[in-house]
This record gives structure tokens, C-alpha cells and sequence, in this order.
């Protein structure tokens, strides 16, 4: 018999519901998927197959990709137990501490957990920020002023969020849609322009 962990819930939705995950099913889990299509066969609305939608996926990429609509930006859903989560990817985290800080990957992370409800995970990732951030500038003083060593301190901070934090509290290969990155990228940009005119103000002011 076909059943995974989703096949009790599916087999309690009506033909449309059904219809409306099989048609969206790049928003959903594989698995909630494969319950559905089974469903659907069981009713005889689609054609049976032997080959199960999870074995048409083994080498796929994981999906990432962003759904256009504001329901779905908000993580709102009929199904929202089985739609794939709406997470900042692991290239937005990687962009941000790369060419910010690591500072500014722990704050999409945190996101990320929060949106998980992880707070624990969240406490710690803060923590680790905090901690590296400030280790990172007492360490710079002593070290050339050199811009090759201060992306070598975000590459690090970025590796230790993606490969520990992430991998150990949300997995490897966690299935998620793309989080749009604007705003924080807007909000990123504007903090460091403020910085860069307080440290050049009294130049700039002839102060």
C-alpha cells in the first residue's frame, strides 16, 4: 500500500484542494506532493504511474525558487503546513557577510530560525555574531590594514553560519523557497553609508 506521512491528511481534502497543491507543487514538500498524487490516482482523476513523483526528484536541485504572490511572500497558506518555507538562501547569506559583515549573514539567519521557530538556534547564532564581530575588530587592530584580511575574517564568519548553524539546525539540504533579499539589502547599504559619513564627517564638514 502507497502512504507516507501526509497520505491521512490528503485523503481528508476535496478534488480541488487536491487539484490546487498537485498545480502549485513546486510550493509544497516532495512528499506532500507524492501523497496528493496518490490521492488524486486513488479517485481516478489522474492516470496511474508506476514511478513515484519522489523518484522523478532524487536529481533535481532542491528547490529555491521564489513564488510571486503576496500570500505566499507572507508564508500565508490553506496548506501552510506543507508548503516549503520562505528562507533567505544560503548565497544571500553568504553575499551579505561576504560584503558586509558576518554581522549582516547572522541577521538573515536569524530570520531564517525565527521563521523555523527556532529560538534557541537564534540565541546562539546572535551570540556567535556578537562574539566574532567583536573579536574580529580587537583582532584587526593588531593585523596590516589590508582588505584581503578583513574578507578573509567575513569568508570564515560566513563558512561557520552556513556549514555549522545552518546545517545543524535547519539541515543541509532543506527544502525552501527564495526569500526576496531588497529589503535587507536596502536597509544593509543604508547602514553602511551612515558609517562611512560619521567616520569622514569631520573631514568632509572641515570640522
Amino acid at each position: 500500500m502507497r502512504t507516507n506521512s501526509f497520505t491521512k491528511k490528503m485523503s481528508t481534502k476535496s478534488n480541488t484542494e487536491l487539484e490546487q497543491i498537485f498545480e502549485n507543487k513546486s510550493d509544497y514538500t516532495d512528499e506532500a506532493v507524492q501523497a496528493v498524487i496518490w490521492e488524486l490516482e486513488n479517485r481516478n482523476l489522474i492516470e496511474k504511474t508506476d514511478i513515484s513523483y519522489l523518484e522523478t526528484q532524487v536529481n533535481s536541485e532542491i528547490a529555491e525558487t521564489s513564488v510571486p504572490k503576496e500570500d505566499l511572500e507572507n508564508n500565508e497558506s490553506p496548506f501552510e503546513e506543507l508548503v516549503l518555507p520562505i528562507l533567505y538562501s544560503k548565497k544571500a547569506i553568504q553575499g551579505f557577510s561576504i560584503l558586509f559583515s558576518t554581522i549582516f549573514g547572522v541577521v538573515l539567519l536569524m530570520s531564517n530560525l525565527k521563521a523555523m521557530n527556532k529560538p534557541k538556534a537564534r540565541v546562539e547564532v546572535l551570540v556567535f555574531g556578537i562574539a566574532y564581530s567583536i573579536f574580529t575588530v580587537i583582532l584587526l587592530n593588531y593585523l596590516p590594514k589590508m582588505f584581503f584580511i578583513t574578507l578573509l575574517f567575513n569568508i570564515i564568519g560566513y563558512a561557520v553560519l552556513t556549514e555549522y548553524y545552518w546545517n545543524r539546525n535547519l539541515g543541509k539540504h532543506l527544502q525552501h523557497r527564495k526569500k526576496e533579499i531588497w529589503k535587507p539589502l536596502i536597509i544593509s547599504i543604508s547602514i553602511i553609508v551612515l558609517l562611512v559619513f560619521l567616520q569622514f564627517s569631520p573631514q568632509i564638514l572641515g570640522v
